[in-house]
């Protein structure tokens, strides 16, 4: 496939994490397009196909891929592109035969790889004895020896980079399957494979890691998640997924997913992409185990009918370590929901907290964590009652069962005192959540590239391709952190209307392990100042209100995007898997502060609210 004629590598999205819109493998195929990618691992499911796998060692690997490969099967045949998606998860081998078996009995000869060597489960007594100490990934002094719980660790996989899928597209693979490849790596092999890319090529392959970025979360960059949703109300359904185009020298352009019919939604802008841009990103340094790219000259432009080009790019030589997510079963959690209705309701919460805290005494010190939250507010003089209705939530971890009681629930907590309980109350009737469920803890940590040789196999051959560690780094290049230059003075910009950030302000957040990154960006050219010297440490901070428990935060300025970045810190605890937030993947975070209010200059707002 590489054309040697310096046309743009076009990659397909059809999925972001766990499948996204069924039919899009299907769908994508059926346009033509070369490549096509898709992205189904995150945090969670990879501590999920753990537990999986203590039940049925054949599974491991995300199933609903080969869901999305049946129906993908008539075009698949028509069309022949190549497949590339890190669905494997635990189990790259498992999956990849169930799909060369299904290609198979469809009549379809394509070869079906995998890719090997980021499972470490089995390697971590030899790779400590090498000297790793899977330090934290923000940390130097925490080291793995001193986080592994009773409950063992069930899984361990290195972040690896693109050079498996390369050598498996290299050597005439249709379909390459790994685990847990960084989300864009299989777009950085398919560009590098494509262009005939050197792994010294940073700019290029910078570019490639963002373009992998835009299109790893599906419908994201078509609209999906963008504070500016409300612009598209008519027809938010049936998203179409996007697609990169991707040159030779690293610069490309994201489009989507078109129908004949019509029938697929969706927008691809400047709004969009750079929305997606800015998701879970650490800063200004975007880290990847074959290249850093740097995005502080990153140019987003909007060439109109679903075209947005994307420029400025630059590449650095790949850090030493690579992240390791391990994963290990640190107890047991629960969950109970009460509900109160119409007045009074933070007194009738009150009342609550108070039975549940006589009912508990010294019990709660036997767990290592208990929230209890309201969530929302009833609505005054709402005409339903839901909207008069809002939630408390009660959420216990512990080592042990028996710290749940004899009983082994916390189903008691929810009405401790029988009938004697608020007026209005109500409770949850599907009391299944209040039984104590095992629950995984992650570990952030770093490994060495130099330890993480990859193996890439082909279905029903024997022949195999060692691929060598990555060897070419440098020192990870600091993320920039600094506060505004100038503070913004009260009328430098006119007169002004107190209101929500978020009428005139866009935001994008997301997790990174235990915290939470959000960006903040504008429409125009000539708000950045402004947004510039509101958006101080300070004023975050403000904008948080009860949320910032002294966090430390990290700010930076992205002018190409017109954008301020924060990243906040130990916002999530100990990452996904285990907080106690109900927003656990920090997608919230920007909503809640795009409705936090300021003074908006009336001159901005003038051009109408987001």
């Amino acid at each position: 496939m590489p054309s040697g004629d310096n046309s743009p590598c076009r990659i397909a999205s059809f999925s972001g994490f766990m499948g996204d819109r069924y039919d899009a493998l299907k769908t994508q195929a059926e346009t033509g397009t070369g490549i096509l990618f898709g992205d189904y691992l995150a945090e969670m499911n990879l501590a999920w196909r753990a537990l999986e796998l203590r039940k049925r060692p054949d599974l491991g690997y995300e199933s609903g891929f080969l869901h999305h490969l049946k129906l993908a099967l008539p075009a698949i045949k028509a069309n022949r592109p190549k497949i590339l998606t890190n669905a494997g998860a635990l189990n790259p081998k498992g999956l990849a035969e169930e799909t060369a078996k299904i290609l198979s009995e469809a009549g379809i000869d394509l070869k079906v790889a995998y890719v090997e060597g980021d499972n470490l489960i089995h390697r971590l007594d030899e790779l400590k004895a090498a000297g790793e100490t899977f330090y934290h990934l923000e940390d130097d002094d925490r080291h793995l020896k001193g986080w592994e719980h009773e409950g063992g660790i069930t899984s361990a996989n290195a972040y690896v980079g693109a050079r498996g899928v390369y050598e498996a597209l290299k050597a005439g693979a249709d379909v390459v399957i790994s685990g847990r490849c960084t989300d864009a790596s299989p777009v950085i092999a398919a560009a590098a494979w494509y262009h005939g890319w050197e792994w010294t090529n940073y700019d290029a392959l910078a570019g490639a890691l963002l373009a992998g970025h835009c299109i790893e979360c599906g419908a994201y960059v078509t609209g999906g998640n963008s504070s500016g949703f409300t612009k598209y109300l008519s027809h938010y359904y049936n998203f179409s997924m996007g697609i990169a185009e991707i040159n030779s020298d690293g610069t490309f352009v994201i489009t989507k997913e078109k129908s004949k019919d019509g029938k697929w939604n969706g927008v691809v802008n400047d709004i969009t992409v750079r929305s997606q841009i800015l998701y879970e990103i650490q800063g200004n340094v975007y880290l990847n185990p074959d290249v850093q790219g740097i995005i502080d000259d990153i140019v987003v432009t909007d060439e109109g009918n679903d075209r947005v080009r994307v420029s400025g790019v630059r590449g650095r030589a790949p850090p030493p370590t690579t992240k390791a997510a391990i994963c290990g079963v640190a107890g047991y959690q629960a969950e109970a929901l009460v509900f109160a209705t119409g007045l009074n309701v933070e007194e009738k919460f009150a009342a609550l907290k108070l039975q549940i805290s006589q009912f508990m005494a010294d019990k709660v010190d036997q767990f290592t964590t208990w929230d209890m939250t309201q969530y929302g507010v009833a609505k005054p003089d709402a005409d339903e009652e839901a909207l008069a209705t809002a939630m408390f939530r009660i959420f216990a971890q512990a080592k042990t069962l028996e710290a749940f009681g004899p009983a082994k629930t916390l189903r008691a907590l929810v009405n401790p005192e029988g009938l004697g309980h608020f007026p209005g109350y109500q409770s949850q009737m599907d009391m299944r959540t209040t039984e104590p469920t095992p629950y995984i803890e992650y570990w952030p940590g770093r490994v060495s590239q130099k330890h993480l040789p990859l193996k890439v196999t082909f279905v029903g051959s024997s022949k195999t391709i060692d691929v060598p560690a990555v060897d070419n780094t440098e020192p990870l290049i600091p993320q920039k952190d600094y506060d505004s230059a100038q503070a913004l003075e009260a009328g430098a910009y006119g007169e002004t209307t107190r209101g929500p950030l978020g009428w005139i302000v866009h935001a994008r957040s997301g997790d990174k392990g235990g915290n939470a990154n959000v960006g903040f960006f504008v429409r125009n050219n000539d708000e950045y100042a402004w947004l510039k010297s509101l958006l101080s440490k300070a004023e975050i901070k403000r904008l948080m209100g009860k949320e910032y428990v002294g966090n430390r935060i990290e700010r930076v300025e992205l002018p190409g995007m017109l954008a301020v970045h924060f990243v906040l810190h130990d916002y999530l605890g100990k990452g996904v898997s285990s907080t106690a937030r109900m927003d656990s993947l920090a997608k919230g975070v920007a909503e809640y502060l795009r409705a936090r209010y300021v003074d908006l200059p009336n001159q901005y707002l003038d051009r109408g609210k987001i």
